[in-house]
């Protein structure tokens, strides 16, 4: 039996992605993230649980804007770091080459295959976490990788999943459902 509190290990592996909080020019941070979901496609909203804690929450609240940014296998180095360290103990925006986004002020990561630019809509709280419901301002991905008939080209890119803890993986092989 799984202790109930850990109920989320059940929906693990997870996409991993870098959220970016702050303003470019002022205060930046990114935090890794696997409880990330698409909430409705009109309005285009996606939704991000972020710990009370955190600086990237901090940063949210603030400015109210993130982006979500989805990143290669070849940039796991990156993503455990950002997810293993404080932002108010070390400044990770130094370590994560970044630019403003074209329709926030957050910051978005070079190198990611894909992008999400979100402006804060409406969050609910629980007491170790904000779920903050983002409208999508602008999406965008490398179409070398991606395109809206197939979505990702795995075989061209490889996305990181999240386990537990350290533990990451490739997507891996691609299988048809059949019914």
């Amino acid at each position: 039996m799984i202790e109930v509190s850990r109920f989320y290990l059940l929906l693990h592996p997870r996409p991993a992605y870098i959220i970016g909080s702050g303003k470019v020019g002022e205060r930046v941070n990114f935090m890794a993230a696997s409880w990330v979901t698409p909430i409705a496609e009109e309005p285009p909203l996606v939704g991000v649980a972020v710990d009370v804690t955190s600086y990237t929450h901090e940063l949210i609240e603030r400015y109210g804007e993130f982006t979500v940014n989805v990143v290669p296998v070849s940039m796991l180095e990156k993503l455990y770091y950002v997810g293993s360290r404080s932002g108010r103990k070390e400044d990770k925006a130094a370590a994560i080459p970044h630019r403003k986004g074209e329709r926030v002020s957050a910051p978005v990561v070079e190198g990611a295959v894909g992008v999400l630019e979100c402006t804060v809509r409406d969050k609910l709280r629980a007491e170790d976490v904000t779920f903050f419901a983002g409208r999508v301002e602008a999406a965008r991905a490398d179409e070398r990788y991606f395109n809206e008939r197939s979505g990702w080209a795995f075989k061209e890119v490889d996305l990181p999943l999240h386990n537990w803890g350290r533990s990451f993986y490739g997507v891996g092989r691609h299988y048809w459902a059949r019914a």
